[in-house]
């Protein structure tokens, strides 16, 4: 089942904690999530594609929602209206969603390390989906390129593992 950006945001925040994410970590997070799901799934478990700002991929409506944090800390989980309650609520992935959240932790422990800067400067690598995009002066960025460039990534890490 595919994620708004703020939902999937949201496991990041709910599941690990604010301490250290800022609007520009979680939105290379969740790239990083739409990014795997592409390569391993052939399809994105976001709502919303990225597009391609100066600083990395971005998705446009968390952007909107985020861009009062400037570059602190996210202080709380993001809250929408769930019109099956009728009240403001912290969406989250469902917790049976067995196709989201293996993958969701796979991601956090590969880049949840990292700064926001790192991230950007990964998603920054050249011939990546971002530099792509910038060149061709194009908005958003596709997701065959996307998937494209982390399969080539993961046949890369296969190969070299293999080879060691």
């Amino acid at each position: 089942m595919p994620y708004s950006p703020r939902t999937v945001a949201n496991a990041f925040l709910w599941k690990k904690g604010s301490a250290g994410l800022s609007h520009m970590k979680l939105q290379k997070l969740v790239f990083f999530v739409h990014a795997w799901s592409l390569a391993l799934k052939d399809s994105s478990v976001l709502t919303e594609p990225p597009e391609a700002w100066q600083y990395g991929p971005v998705f446009s409506s968390l952007y909107h929602e985020l861009k009062a944090y400037g570059s602190s800390d996210i202080s709380a989980v993001l809250q929408e209206f769930n019109p099956a309650t009728g009240r403001l609520a912290a969406l989250v992935p469902n917790q049976s969603d067995t196709d989201f959240w293996p993958l969701f932790e796979r991601v956090w422990e590969r880049y949840g390390r990292f700064s926001a800067l790192q991230l950007s400067a990964l998603t920054h690598e050249s011939g990546s989906p971002w530099e792509h995009a910038r060149q061709n002066q194009m908005l958003q960025m596709p997701n065959h390129l996307v998937a494209e460039y982390y399969r080539k990534k993961l046949t890369a890490q296969v190969q070299m593992h293999t080879h060691v």
